[in-house]
């Protein structure tokens, strides 16, 4: 967390009832037939069940609702419970390839902020088979110092002015586009991760995967960023080099060249589709990007603390930009959601306006889209407080978002054309963020003499925009198929389901207490149910059953199972 406050990440899960899971979160208890899981390892986090299109193994790339061909290929054909072959035409001449057919997914995040051995690979991943791997997010801790810079404070990588983006001295290299090039070659050049590329893709010899495009291989890798490999820690779309970050990234999972990814402009999402062309076995792969066009926080989540924090502490610099700093000197904080969800939206007679369900209902096909002419207040009102437009209260005039965003609005578009227009049983909503975490108020930074203790209730996460949160729950519960979010950040692992910390740097022993009990109530198995060791997640969908279940598993550095879960892929209907 860049605010210094003692608040740690946390993950969320589900309480089973009959073959849903119940879930408490954001008011009202009923079940959801979309399943809400979380499931943290490595620093694998997995939240609801979602997917992403895999599309490049059908020869296709498929982005905002487009679709370009990248090869001549027939429909894939089914040919045993462990293939598909393939028939590609070259030229005069027709190839048969053959493919896996994708039933067990591995999937995590976090690895190391320094360079360590990564026994998990060989020890856990390789040996579980798995057919395909998702990245969460922090592949590399590419902003990372490599020095303790609390006993070095004068290291050329501890030592820096300091200003919104480098805020203490363990974010000097923030930004720093050399030095996260540095941290994905070390990675990269991992013997452990090595021997696992090598075997998802059995074509490649030494290190000739790299020029690979991974999410074609045997075993296919695919995967999103969070704030390490962005390269500012709980960074937001104002990161100076995130264009140069992003190509560093996908150069590292191994996206080609060509790809829309990496086209300027744009965030990384995509949607990956595994098994295309197997009726009833696709699993459609959604790999949100929640850095590129993510706002600052908003302005109520961090006020009180940043009013009672002392700015002469370094660690608590960022302080000052957020209630000081931005274009108009008003605080860098997103100040939409107080305007308008804390605000205009808590009044009843507000809801007879037109435009209530463009600012108020997440529930809406309009919700958070507004242009410049949007009217929400009486502008004959002799209270000029109940007379502006959304241009007068935004920072952005060209912003037509009316919340504080995360994915951004256009993202947010294509995710929900993505989930109502997929025809996979199961979905794979890959999220560097966690989705539901534990927003109950904690003290956050402790009370002074003059000055009563400051609450917070949310960390790095979307509990923390909860107009975005609850606008994408919505989009989820109302999605064909079972939806299932794979989610990573917090270094530790559970089934909510939730996988994170692959390494023993990341992910270390921990007491149940604080930010690690599940207050919310969805861990299947009791409120401390989670793994703090080196872990990873996996899906593994058996397909021969009636209906097929899909098991959500956390499992351990050595591949031991450790949490499992049960979901029938004939239980998931949308909300109503």
């Amino acid at each position: 967390m860049e605010d210094g406050s003692t608040l740690a990440p946390f993950s969320y899960g589900g309480k089973r009832k009959g073959r849903g899971l119940r879930s408490r979160a954001r008011g009202g208890s009923r079940v959801l037939r979309t399943m809400l899981v979380c499931v943290c390892a490595l620093c694998v986090v997995g939240g609801f069940i979602l997917a992403a299109q895999f599309s490049s193994m059908a020869g296709i790339y498929r982005q905002d609702g487009e679709v370009q061909v990248v090869g001549s290929k027939w429909p894939a054909m089914q040919t045993s419970e462990g293939a598909i072959a393939e028939t590609t035409t070259v030229g005069d001449e027709v190839k048969t390839n053959r493919r896996r057919l994708v039933s067990r997914i591995g999937f995590g995040s976090c690895t190391s902020r320094v360079a360590i051995a990564q026994p998990i690979w060989s020890n856990g991943i390789i040996p579980s088979d798995i057919d395909a791997w998702i990245w969460a997010g922090d592949i590399a801790y590419t902003d990372w110092p490599d020095v303790n810079c609390a006993k070095n404070p004068a290291h050329v990588h501890c030592n820096c002015t300091r200003d919104w983006l480098r805020s203490n001295p363990d974010s000097c290299l923030a930004g720093d586009v050399a030095h996260a090039r540095l941290k994905f070659e070390e990675q990269l050049s991992n013997v452990e991760y090595i021997k696992f590329v090598n075997f998802m893709c059995s074509t490649s010899k030494e290190n000739s995967w790299r020029s690979l495009d991974l999410s074609s291989c045997d075993r296919p890798i695919l995967g999103t960023w969070d704030d390490h490999d962005y390269n500012w820690q709980d960074g937001d779309k104002r990161m100076p080099t995130k264009e140069e970050q992003k190509q560093l990234f996908l150069d590292a999972i191994g996206v080609p060249a060509h790809s829309p990814r990496r086209n300027k402009g744009r965030g990384l999402y995509w949607r990956h589709t595994l098994n295309e062309g197997v009726s009833g076995r696709e699993i459609d792969v959604l790999l949100l990007d929640e850095r590129f066009d993510r706002d600052t926080k908003p302005c109520h989540t961090r006020r009180d603390f940043c009013k009672f924090t002392n700015p002469r502490k370094t660690k608590y610099m960022w302080c000052k930009d957020f209630l000081e700093g931005g274009a108009d000197g008003t605080g860098s904080c997103c100040k939409k959601d107080d305007l308008y969800w804390h605000g205009w939206c808590k009044l009843p007679q507000n809801r007879a306006n037109p435009a209530w369900d463009q600012f108020c209902n997440p529930k809406s096909s309009s919700y958070g889209f507004a242009d410049g002419n949007s009217k929400i207040f009486d502008k004959n009102s002799t209270d000029e407080a109940l007379s502006w437009s959304v241009t007068d209260q935004v920072d952005d005039a060209n912003d037509s978002s009316v919340l504080c965003e995360i994915l951004g609005p256009q993202q947010r578009k294509w995710l929900k054309h993505e989930l109502e227009s997929s025809k996979a049983a199961l979905k794979l909503v890959v999220s560097g963020s966690p989705l539901i975490s534990n927003p109950t108020e904690v003290v956050c930074s402790q009370a002074r003499k003059k000055h009563p203790a400051a609450y917070c209730k949310c960390y790095d996460d979307f509990d923390c925009f909860q107009p975005a949160q609850r606008n994408l729950l919505h989009m989820f519960t109302t999605a064909p198929g079972c939806v299932v979010v794979l989610t990573g950040d917090f270094h530790f692992s559970d089934i909510k389901v939730m996988a994170s910390g692959l390494t023993n740097n990341t992910a270390v022993p921990a007491p149940c207490e604080g930010f690690r009990i599940d207050t919310v109530g969805l861990r299947p198995n009791g409120a401390c149910d989670f793994v703090s060791g080196p872990a990873f997640g996996v899906i593994e969908v058996d397909w021969l059953t009636s209906p097929p279940i899909a098991r959500l598993q956390i499992r351990g550095g050595g591949g031991q199972l450790l949490l499992e879960q049960k979901l029938p892929l004939d239980t998931c209907i949308p909300a109503a």
